[in-house]
């Protein structure tokens, strides 16, 4: 059975036109398509038809799958939890700082002024005059007679030399016994001369402890520094 020349195909009309209308279809539900009735109706009217329209067969058959992809995508979607509503951020505000509150203009009477003027004056008789003690020079003797001592220092050593072999060779020579009753400065020129021996190898200078008494003995140069001429 062939359609008339100036007629609509039957697909162009009610229900199958849905089919042919891409636009249209995207804009419905696509629950509301029911494509099974379509295309099973679709496939009557085209065997009535007495002939295959492989073009339109072709576009039934794309709307029906594009049909069943929305609502392949609608049952998905209904299986999404549902998201949660996104709260804002809170901004959490510090609370204010207490500044120190500073005076900067302060009220002053003529009796304060003068109350603090009285004690400043009262503090200053209470404090005492620092007293400054000047120091005492030496004499100049003094200095002549150090002058005197490192002038004559070679004489004074064979003479004290002498003096250490007088008190015996054999026992060690404590320095206590020969500064005692001594002055300071007397101490200090007989431990110069020590040094001076102890340099030229005549004595030996040594300590049983730390900080202890210094002993002395006459080493074994004894002879050699007596064969030299001695100078005057």
């Amino acid at each position: 059975m062939s359609t008339n020349k100036g007629s609509k195909p039957f697909y162009l009309k009610p229900p199958w036109q849905i089919l042919f209308d891409l636009v249209r279809l995207y804009k419905m539900n696509p629950w509301d398509i029911n494509i099974a009735y379509l295309l099973s109706t679709f496939l009557t009217e085209m065997k009535k038809e007495g002939f295959i329209d492989f073009a339109a067969s072709g576009t039934a058959l794309l709307s029906s799958s594009v049909v069943l992809r929305l609502q392949s995508e609608r049952i998905l979607k209904m299986e999404e939890p549902p998201k949660l509503p996104q709260l804002p951020p809170s901004e959490q505000i510090p609370p204010p700082l207490q500044l120190p509150f500073r005076y900067e203009f302060t009220s002053t009477t003529i009796e304060n002024l003068l109350t603090a003027l009285e004690e400043v004056l009262k503090n200053e008789s209470i404090q005492r005059p620092v007293k400054l003690t000047p120091i005492e020079l030496p004499s100049p003797d003094f200095f002549k007679e150090h002058d005197r001592f490192f002038a004559e220092i070679e004489s004074r050593i064979d003479e004290f030399y002498n003096v250490l072999k007088n008190m015996g060779t054999e026992e060690a020579i404590p320095f206590s016994r020969l500064v005692q009753n001594k002055s300071k400065q007397e101490i200090v020129r007989i431990f110069l001369l020590l040094l001076f021996l102890a340099s030229k190898g005549l004595v030996d200078l040594f300590q049983e402890e730390e900080f202890g008494e210094i002993y002395i003995t006459i080493t074994g140069k004894v002879e050699e520094y007596e064969r030299k001429p001695t100078t005057t």
